[in-house]
């Protein structure tokens, strides 16, 4: 049987997300499984938490109280065990990046040489999350540094860093559109596409920039899968033009721009205000990625447009 901490954080994961098919995703639990675990907590202690709805749920007074609570208490575990497994990073030379999938694709194979160039003895753990996630990790400790777009930052618990802006090209078989050298946003709108999923920032910046209805011919979250798609011949996959040739060349693709760079958004670096800042290993990498903005004469840059 779950344990009362358990249920605890059950409930409030269903209560932020305002549903159980929302809260899913993050606990990685049917929705049968979860409904059963609010029931055992409403059990237990003898009375409603949530209003059922066909909008979802809402909380009742006594489960708003116990939200309130638990929540607070919940944060403050999880804070003290990010501290300590910081420390720990610390302690082991270690700097931990947490970057959404778009930027992971483009940024993280100049910095990683970087660091492992000038700083051999720093160890970079990298990993990847959705833009919210980023910013979450990044805002209790758990995350060093994060790699988001500017959209995605709306809390005062993180500095932002401006970095670059980051333009988006299509990409479709070497052997179609062969005429054209630009596309046009009216274009995008009669092509078949490959596109994140809807609550993925790009989507909603194609749709909202592309008038009409998009023709979506297949969705992904990966880069590569959506380049794979493309190559298929699926549809054109929309995607950051700063993508290495390697793997467009390889896949028999080729890379359209976009007409005035017309489908943008900044790129930045994000910190924990209230992390220690003088330390040596976090600053190392923070000049690191700004430097990608601005490398020396002669080395190519890896960011794709200063913002400056």
């Amino acid at each position: 049987m779950p344990t009362p901490d358990h249920l605890l954080r059950t409930f409030v994961h269903v209560a932020r997300a305002g549903s159980l098919r929302a809260a899913t995703d993050a606990l990685g639990l049917g929705q049968a499984a979860l409904s059963k675990q609010v029931a055992t907590l409403e059990r237990a202690i003898g009375t409603p938490l949530f209003e059922r709805h066909g909008r979802g749920m809402t909380l009742t007074s006594t489960g708003q109280r116990l939200f309130v609570q638990a929540s607070r208490g919940l944060d403050l575990l999880d804070s003290a065990f990010d501290d300590a497994c910081s420390a720990l990073r610390v302690a082991n030379g270690q700097v931990s990046i947490c970057t959404i999938n778009t930027l992971a694709a483009y940024l993280v194979p100049w910095l990683g040489p970087w660091v492992r160039s000038h700083h051999p003895q720093l160890v970079l753990s990298i990993s990847n999350a959705s833009s919210p996630k980023v910013v979450e990790r990044v805002e209790r400790g758990a995350a060093d540094i994060g790699l988001v777009y500017d959209v995605a930052v709306d809390t005062d618990g993180v500095e932002s860093i401006p970095l670059c802006e980051e333009v988006q090209a299509v990409y479709c078989q070497a052997g179609r559109h062969e005429d054209v050298r630009c596309f046009a946003l009216t274009d995008l709108a009669r092509l078949p596409l490959v596109l994140p999923p809807r609550p993925y920032a790009l989507r909603r910046m194609v749709e909202g920039q592309v008038a009409g209805p998009l023709k979506v011919a297949a969705e992904s979250n990966s880069i590569n899968i959506g380049l794979d798609l493309a190559a298929a011949g699926v549809g054109a996959a929309v995607l950051p033009a700063a993508l290495p040739d390697h793997i467009v060349l390889s896949r028999g693709l080729r890379r359209v721009p976009i007409e005035d760079n017309a489908l943008s958004r900044r790129i930045c670096a994000i910190h924990r205000r209230t992390a220690t800042l003088q330390r040596e290993a976090v600053q190392v990498v923070l000049q690191a990625i700004v430097a990608l903005r601005h490398p020396p004469e002669g080395q190519e840059r890896a960011m794709p447009r200063d913002s400056a």
